[in-house]
């Protein structure tokens, strides 16, 4: 795990709906134990049923996630605020259209190829 090497870790998890999510409690239950690892859901098109409480930022405790597309929620609330993007590591993987957004975020913000690595659902 992410413990012993100190590094940090933020996994952002993107769905249309809380139907779409898998292993949620997993997900919270690391980031619980491990200081150093954070998680965020943003969804897309959340449903009545989803009872979504937007946060306000990263460091609400309140609100279930972030409403839109996840490269939006990431620039707006990570990149946006992060002293050094270029030095960021990013693995995602996702259908077609979601990596072609993730990989332009990248190039937009200046995080070099060498530093992106990701794996496309059907493409």
């Amino acid at each position: 795990h992410t413990l012993k090497t100190g590094r940090k870790v933020t996994y952002w998890y993107g769905g249309r709906s809380k139907r779409e999510l898998f292993y949620l409690d997993h997900f919270k239950k690391i980031e619980a134990e491990f200081p150093n690892f954070r998680f965020f859901v943003v969804l897309s098109e959340p449903l009545p049923e989803d009872n979504w409480k937007e946060k306000k930022d990263v460091d609400d405790r309140e609100g279930d996630g972030f409403t839109g597309f996840v490269h939006q929620a990431v620039i707006d609330q990570y990149l946006s605020k992060h002293e050094a993007p270029e030095d960021i590591e990013v693995y995602f993987c996702g259908p077609p259209l979601m990596n072609a957004a993730v990989l332009k975020m990248c190039d937009d913000w200046g995080i070099p190829d060498e530093n992106v690595s990701f794996d496309d659902f059907g493409g």
